[in-house]
């Protein structure tokens, strides 16, 4: 382990429950128990008995993995691609929701396929996709300790002028089987309902895997974008700074981080229950989901739902 990583990880202090429970009464004369719900998660992260969320950012990850490879190259026709100019050029469910909430979106190039094609305001911070997590390792260990400081350099940057909350999203191929495959690797168990072959049989692999070491895990069977995305969150945790969860993809990251600093479970607030492994990553955080949908994109859309209710926590709670 690095030593920026281990900084960070040392640093991240456990969420203040006093503060949660203020905040939560702050909010409580609205007779919203949902408003309660939320507030207490970010007074808890931020440690204020008011909660703050009008400094905020969308932060989508894009990451392809090994496993879901076409064996041919797609060009601009590739799914991961296609997906991230839609949110550029604004016709993405995403930026409607974001526009409405007044909220930037910052596209990160984690390890896209056919990054010639991705917009070109992305951040590149890629450094291709992974291998096939089903047959070998997705990545090295130094692959996953860069993507993670990658995400910790990203956080220094968008918290440094200062940020409330930030929300996370996530685009690539083959983000659901390895989000199977985390799950099982942390937890011993293969999720039920997968409905996928290849990803039960990668989730039946990892959950031998159980006594490696964190990193290791998260080498094996994470993508880049899982590595950015928990670089992000120990980051961004390390300074009090909530975390907004979307799909399964996101939750994979989430596990990551929290294997490593579980101090970081008490900065991540579940906007959604989700899909696929999502409900069981959520499950085995202990986190409860705010909204009771099951939103499947993981682009950042679920997580994007939740900026107006922050705004009406904060409104609420500093009268």
């Amino acid at each position: 382990m690095s030593q920026i990583l281990r900084h960070v990880i040392d640093s991240i202090a456990p969420a203040s429950r006093a503060h949660g429970d203020a905040a939560a009464a702050a909010v409580a004369p609205a007779g919203a128990p949902v408003l309660e719900r939320l507030a207490r998660a970010l007074g808890g992260a931020q440690h204020v008995p008011v909660p703050r969320g009008a400094r905020r950012a969308i932060v989508v990850a894009i990451g392809d993995h090994g496993c879901g490879d076409p064996g041919l190259a797609m060009g601009a026709d590739h799914p991961t691609a296609v997906a991230a100019r839609a949110i550029a050029d604004g016709t993405a469910a995403l930026v409607h929701v974001a526009r409405s909430s007044k909220t930037p979106i910052l596209l990160v190039d984690a390890g896209a396929r056919e990054p010639a094609h991705l917009p070109a305001d992305a951040i590149r911070l890629g450094r291709g996709p992974t291998l096939d997590l089903a047959r070998e390792p997705a990545m090295t260990v130094v692959d996953a300790v860069l993507g993670l400081e990658a995400g910790i350099a990203l956080a220094v940057s968008l918290t440094e002028p200062g940020l409330d909350v930030v929300a996370l999203g996530a685009l690539g191929v083959g983000a659901e089987v390895a989000s199977a495959a985390l799950y099982a690797a942390a937890t011993g168990r293969v999720p039920d309902g997968l409905g996928d072959a290849g990803a039960t049989a990668a989730a039946a692999r990892a959950a031998t895997a159980t006594r490696d070491p964190a990193l290791d895990r998260l080498a094996a069977f994470g993508g880049p974008e899982t590595c950015v995305l928990a670089g992000l969150v120990l980051g961004a945790a390390s300074v009090n700074v909530p975390i907004i969860l979307d799909g399964h993809a996101t939750g994979a990251a989430a596990l990551a981080a929290v294997a490593l600093a579980p101090n970081a479970a008490g900065y991540l607030v579940a906007a959604h229950r989700g899909a696929f492994t999502q409900p069981a990553i959520l499950a085995h955080l202990g986190l409860a989901p705010i909204f009771e949908i099951g939103l499947g994109h993981g682009d950042g859309t679920g997580a994007a739902m939740l900026l107006p209710l922050i705004d009406q926590v904060a409104a609420i709670a500093a009268r």
